[in-house]
């Protein structure tokens, strides 16, 4: 797997939208926040476009996306928001200068379209992080400063308490993942998650109980499951019980899904559509290590 290089210094760096419109207040925070860590913040041609909930026409965010993509002096290209879009224009994209040039492309939710894509059919890497949208809820120094560190290739390691779910072990390997919901609806396409031999990583919002449990069977059937090393489970929030109740949690809903592979696996790392949003390089070396006294990982970069 290839890791772009991390940012240095008076970096030009892109901030786009190739999914849902944002606010303009928080990008002018976004842009802030990049100006003082001393990078140098483009606004693509999404930034202040919309065409229904979309920050723009499928052409314009395309074509936006693509311009990042192409232009050497662009070193990272931040996402806006996630909401919903990628999907309609991925396959669209021509990644051939990319390839040989790779930057970071920085996000979450429906970013998970593009980071599956640029790790399954380009192995390169990409960060799963917080993004300007996130500003609605204030400024969260966690997330930022962790997506701080990993752009700029400091030293990242994580650790949490133990959970009840958590299954003990150790693990290392390659880290892929994201929203559930869109890698289940990425099977089949060229931006589907390739898990094998590698430590994934889960977080889902906003979803019904046995919706979630139904998106995590067919990851299962498909065999997502099947040769992973480590399952590292972030925030499952503001999910709603069915009626009659479904008689299990989020998290015991996860761990039902994969009870019965002997991979370690780590509930309540926070990362996700939660406050705090911690950074990930997806595609980067992980080391994972569960027990009694909690868990821990960190990154070989």
């Amino acid at each position: 797997m290839i890791l772009p290089p991390f940012l240095k210094p008076h970096d030009k760096v892109g901030l786009l939208s190739t999914s849902s419109f944002t606010e303009d207040s928080y990008i002018q925070e976004a842009v802030k926040i990049l100006e003082s860590w001393k990078l140098k913040p483009v606004l693509g041609k999404t930034i202040g476009a919309r065409q229904g909930s979309m920050a723009g026409s499928d052409k314009l965010r395309k074509q936006d996306l693509q311009d990042m993509l192409d232009d050497e002096e662009i070193k990272a290209i931040f996402q806006a928001t996630g909401g919903y879009g990628i999907v309609r224009i991925i396959d669209q994209v021509d990644f051939s200068k990319f390839k040989y040039k790779p930057k970071w492309v920085v996000g979450y939710s429906d970013t998970t379209f593009m980071h599956n894509h640029l790790q399954g059919r380009l192995s390169t890497g990409s960060m799963h992080g917080t993004m300007a949208a996130d500003l609605e809820a204030g400024y969260h120094a966690q997330s930022w400063e962790s997506l701080r560190k990993a752009l700029f290739g400091e030293k990242l390691e994580y650790s949490m308490q133990p959970h009840p779910l958590n299954r003990t072990g150790t693990a290392s390997g390659m880290l892929v993942g994201g929203t559930i919901s869109i890698l289940c609806n990425a099977k089949g396409t060229m931006s589907e998650v390739n898990s094998n031999g590698k430590i994934m990583f889960l977080e889902e919002v906003g979803e019904k109980h046995f919706r979630l449990d139904s998106y995590l069977i067919s990851l299962k059937h498909a065999g997502k499951f099947d040769y992973v090393r480590g399952l590292i489970v972030g925030q499952l929030i503001e999910m709603e019980d069915d009626d009659p109740p479904f008689g299990k949690t989020p998290e015991e809903i996860v761990f039902d899904a994969v009870k019965e592979f002997d991979f370690p696996v780590a509930f309540g790392f926070k990362a996700g559509h939660g406050a705090v949003n911690k950074a990930l390089i997806l595609g980067g070396l992980v080391h994972l290590r569960v027990d009694a006294q909690g868990t821990t990982f960190s990154f070989e970069t």
